[in-house]
């Protein structure tokens, strides 16, 4: 951990004259849930409104270089998180609200550190957060999967198992995210389902193993809308 926390203070000391505020780790690589040699390694950067895309993807080339599988660095434009238009990659995947409900779990690593109230979003509950990830799914994911396109299967399956962590939460209270435990915190009714997608999960995202499942895996979307 203390080298890829190197790495980003040394990303955010290139960057912080052309726009990046802050650097936060995210995801994964913070749970137990994280395998060196097979999970990526998510990072945050909070960014100003002058800061450039490009640059975001020049630092992304050269995490490519470090010994760390899938290390990249993701730019989150400040206005974003305060309700102003979507511009960034990270933004258009996950709406800005969805990525602050779990903003209390990401660790500071460089820069400014923010609070959540210093972000003018409004805070999201549960069942907020269930209809803008299938709201998500459906723009994003199943237009390509109903072509027969699975490239996206690994977002698609992410996004699924997000969606059984937030009905859990609402459910039974707020917890952490963690992939090996969603099975023990989901109730009955959803156990099919979340079986299915942690399988494919462990088969590292397989797409035909995603394709075999896909009308039971639209089922369970179009049941929750």
């Amino acid at each position: 951990m203390r080298i890829i926390e190197s790495v980003l203070k040394k990303v955010y000391s290139q960057y912080k004259n052309k726009g990046l505020l802050s650097i936060y780790l995210w995801g994964t690589v913070l749970t137990e849930d994280f395998n060196s040699k097979s999970s990526d390694i998510d990072s945050i950067g909070i960014v100003e409104n002058k800061a450039k895309e490009k640059d975001c993807k020049t630092i992304n080339e050269c995490l490519k270089e470090s010994p760390y599988k899938g290390f990249k660095l993701n730019y989150l434009y400040l206005y974003e998180l305060n309700g102003k238009k979507i511009k960034s990659r990270l933004a258009r995947v996950i709406h800005p609200r969805l990525l602050l409900l779990d903003f209390k779990n990401w660790k500071f690593i460089v820069g400014k550190r923010y609070s959540r109230r210093d972000f003018k979003l409004r805070e999201i509950d549960f069942n907020e957060a269930v209809q803008l990830s299938i709201i998500a799914v459906k723009k994003n994911h199943l237009p390509f999967l109903k072509k027969g396109d699975f490239k996206v299967t690994q977002y698609f399956i992410k996004h699924l198992l997000k969606i059984c962590h937030y009905l859990n939460e609402r459910d039974f209270g707020e917890h952490g995210f963690r992939y090996n435990k969603l099975l023990d915190k989901s109730p009955q009714k959803r156990k099919r389902i979340v079986r299915i997608l942690l399988k494919i999960r462990k088969a590292r995202w397989d797409m035909s193993l995603t394709k075999k499942n896909l009308p039971l895996v639209i089922n369970f979307v179009n049941s929750l809308a």
